[in-house]
């Protein structure tokens, strides 16, 4: 079993409009509604690659059973707590090719909602081939937490692939990862705490980036997938490599991060190489970006 730790849950309502200007009533033709956030949808490519997956996360509110259905639907077991806290929803537009998202802040988790996810984790990790931890955290949880899941699931010898950034990746850091997977900008913020574009093509940056994927894998012995959007994937296992992405027309990129993470670690538990396995997750990554469900290779 893959589990995947995501303390942020969310419905995604995808609408589709022939076209959307700001002020004016705007009225799609088509509207779908998923279970989501990162953590969802890396379980549900995990799960459409064939391989058993959890999703550890919190859930509360009015919601909570529609979210449930709708993860049974995808096939992924959900391993939860009652958070206290209703369930956010984030919103995509599509129009004329352009894909917007529309972000709501998560609430706050209740009191005691912390120590019982430590438990469902500690219990979840033992079953579990490898551990993916995506996306931020709700507010309620303390800055610690993924840090302490971490060395949990490496001395219990499991896999770990992260695809967080910022004090979360840096606290992991010294509990030896097996990967990391933030995308440009991501890295290039909690490393340097400059704010770039994702794609980040600047010759220079991209040299400073290469030698902070060798220094982590020296010190850390993680390796690193960066993900730039459209642009070459970079790739380092005890060198540097890049890996290019098929260019196709984007129906939804909401996802194509989470299918990476997901298609990463199926392929790595394979045996397949860092190389091997990026070159499939640009592929599944590509079959996401065109689909009109986040998360989906269906």
């Amino acid at each position: 079993m893959i589990l995947t730790v995501c303390l942020n849950p969310t419905f995604q309502s995808t609408m589709l409009f022939e076209s959307f200007t700001l002020g004016e009533v705007n009225r799609c033709f088509e509207h779908y509604l998923d279970a989501s956030g990162k953590g969802m949808n890396t379980a549900r490519i995990v799960s459409q690659l064939g391989e058993e997956s959890a999703l550890l996360t919190h859930l509360g509110g009015p919601r909570k059973e529609e979210m449930l259905a709708l993860c049974s639907k995808d096939a992924v077991e959900v391993i939860h707590t009652d958070s206290s806290s209703a369930i956010r929803t984030c919103t995509t537009i599509i129009a004329q090719g352009v894909c917007t998202e529309l972000v709501q802040n998560p609430e706050a988790v209740g009191q005691g909602c912390e120590a019982a996810i430590r438990t469902l984790f500690s219990e979840a990790i033992q079953r579990a081939e490898a551990l993916i931890i995506c996306g931020t955290r709700a507010p309620g949880y303390s800055k610690g937490l993924y840090s302490d899941f971490v060395k949990e699931a490496k001395e219990r010898g499991k896999f770990v692939l992260l695809d967080i950034k910022g004090d979360d990746l840096l606290s992991c850091l010294p509990h030896r990862p097996d990967v990391i997977k933030p995308n440009f900008s991501e890295f290039v913020a909690t490393f340097f705490g400059e704010k770039v574009p994702e794609q980040g093509q600047n010759t220079y940056l991209l040299k400073r980036v290469l030698m902070k994927m060798a220094e982590l894998q020296d010190k850390y012995g993680c390796k690193s997938v960066i993900s730039r959007g459209k642009h070459a994937l970079l790739v380092f296992d005890h060198g540097p490599t890049s890996v290019e992405i098929e260019p196709t027309e984007v129906v939804n990129s909401i996802g194509c991060g989470d299918t990476l993470s997901a298609s990463l670690t199926v392929a790595l538990l394979q045996g397949h190489s860092l190389q091997q396995a990026s070159l499939t997750a640009t592929k599944h990554a590509t079959m996401q970006a065109k689909t009109i469900h986040p998360g989906s290779l269906v």
